[in-house]
């Protein structure tokens, strides 16, 4: 055979390897079968891999891998999820995204072990990763303790666990998730949940009535609005999957890579509305209402606001912005809910939100307008002494630059979660409208005088009596003698807020201020 001959022969077989790697790739590519592919149509759901070209710079990730996973069976394509890598605003980013073509991505062994390889490159990178979660649970019928192997699907709550804190964490839910995957997205640091379509809970409606005898259908038992407005376990609702990919790229850039990094910084932007207006938001009595929402949007650098939590436990205000281009995290009390009393769903999602800053390096703004933490037999039974420890402990132990303005009442208790004085923030501030009480008037003058009062028979008198106690108790907590006093660090005129705002986030970027030695606290927020 001549040497011409040869090569020829070769040539036809690495074509034929290479024919057989192409035909294979376009096939787990394809996903599921047709008949599920026209399932997701129906459903109104994207399939898996145009789902990725909303997320990633130029439609595309970088690289996948575990793609021919249980490639031997023909009818599980990648095993159901894909992973890999790819750059999200030229920021790279871990993903693993489930097919619901194959299986309704279901987990088995090895759809569970591409999870976890992503999750410890993501780990030992110091990237942040995304889930983006549409799985009917675990695979039942590969049967056997798979799920619970020392490297299994059930060890993606262990490294969800170490990774905590470590790097920023997204789960996309894009439909109903039962047991395992509901847990998927709540071991995340955000939660990002389609209305209408996504669900998460233990049991699916019919496992509930099995075991419970309750009827109940996936909007009920944890849909969106359920999980955004009652259990706080969602922080962004969305309509369209399209608005998913935008909050994700949102919410990331206001995120670092890691625990070590800094939090992105972007040029500065004007505030909506004029700094100059800030002593006409806030009303002359205490006890008459304004949205927080226009103090902050005059404070912060124009659309820079992304709320988190919207839908839940309105009384308190929580989302990231930026100031003068710089990532803050801020936490204000909301004076048209309750008052802005603090409550035990407030508590938990103001410490919870305090925790996250604080792990992730970004520095804190409080907005205190508060009456303080809510009584009655109902919180109590609803834990507000503990929840509110949680929130009060979240404040006393975040070490990143943290600066308290007193925007008008600091009563109680409700001046420690919120980073007064004695919490170690780097600043308090106070506008001329700010009082500084163990309690408001009304509560101290019946406190007090109850005995008294209650032996005027005329109204008129007492209303003159009492008139004169709140006169001589508001001179107690005068803003200028408090300031005077030194309670507050400065007194500051309010369209100079955000000026002021600026130049100490400046002062403060390197601050340290290391915790007393020990392994950690006792206190789970």
């Amino acid at each position: 055979m001549d040497q011409d001959q040869k090569v020829i022969e070769k040539g036809s077989e690495n074509s034929e390897r290479l024919q057989k790697i192409t035909s294979e790739l376009e096939r787990i590519h394809k996903g599921g079968s047709p008949k599920n592919h026209e399932k997701i149509k129906t459903l109104g759901k994207m399939f898996v891999r145009d789902r990725l070209k909303l997320y990633f710079d130029n439609g595309e990730p970088t690289y996948e891998t575990g793609t021919f996973a249980n490639a031997t069976k023909k009818d599980l394509p990648a095993d159901g999820v894909v992973t890999g890598a790819g750059k999200i605003n030229d920021r790279l980013v871990y993903f693993t995204a489930s097919d619901y073509t194959v299986k309704a991505g279901s987990i088995g062994r090895y759809h569970g072990e591409k999870i976890l390889r992503m999750q410890e490159a993501a780990i030992k990178s110091k990237r942040p990763i995304v889930y983006m979660i549409d799985s009917s649970g675990g695979r039942i019928d590969e049967g056997g303790g798979y799920h619970s192997d020392k490297y299994s699907g059930g060890k993606i709550f262990y490294n969800h666990s170490i990774m905590s804190g470590r790097i920023p964490q997204i789960g996309v839910m894009y439909g109903p998730c039962f047991a395992g995957t509901a847990y998927m997205p709540v071991f995340c640091d955000f939660v990002v949940m389609l209305e209408g379509k996504a669900g998460m809970a233990i049991a699916s409606p019919r496992m509930v009535q099995m075991a419970t005898g309750q009827k109940v259908d996936i909007e009920q038992l944890g849909g969106a609005k359920m999980h955004a407005e009652k259990s706080g376990s969602v922080d962004f609702v969305v309509q369209t999957e399209e608005e998913a990919a935008e909050v994700v790229k949102k919410l990331l850039s206001y995120l670092p890579d890691s625990f070590e990094g800094k939090p992105p910084s972007a040029p500065p932007v004007p505030p909506t509305r004029d700094p100059m207006n800030i002593d006409n938001i806030i009303p002359k009595e205490p006890n008459q209402p304004y949205d927080v929402h226009e103090l902050i949007e005059s404070i912060v650098d124009g659309e820079s606001f992304l709320e988190v939590k919207k839908s839940y436990a309105k009384e308190l205000v929580t989302g990231f912005a930026r100031i003068d281009g710089r990532v803050v995290g801020i936490i204000a009390n909301q004076p048209t809910v309750k008052g802005g009393a603090i409550f035990p769903d407030s508590s938990d999602k103001g410490a919870n939100f305090v925790w996250l800053c604080d792990a992730y390096g970004i520095p804190l703004l409080y907005l205190c307008d508060t009456p303080g933490f809510m009584v009655g037999t109902q919180v109590e039974e609803q834990g507000i002494l503990r929840k509110g420890r949680n929130f009060i402990y979240a404040t006393s132990v975040a070490n990143v630059p943290k600066l308290c303005v007193i925007v008008r009442k600091a009563y109680g208790a409700g001046i420690y979660a919120m980073a007064g004085p004695a919490y170690e923030p780097d600043t308090t501030i106070a506008l001329p409208s700010a009082e500084v009480a163990i309690m408001g008037p009304e509560a101290a003058i019946n406190a007090v005088y109850y005995n008294q009062l209650s032996q005027i028979p005329d109204p008129k008198q007492k209303a003159e009596f009492v008139k004169a106690l709140r006169d001589q108790y508001r001179e107690s907590y005068d803003i200028y003698k408090l300031a005077g006093d030194m309670l507050v660090d400065d007194l500051i005129i309010p369209g100079d807020l955000r000026k002021e705002l600026i130049s100490r986030y400046e002062v403060f970027e390197n601050k340290e201020f290391p915790l007393p030695n020990k392994k950690h606290g006792t206190m789970l927020s």
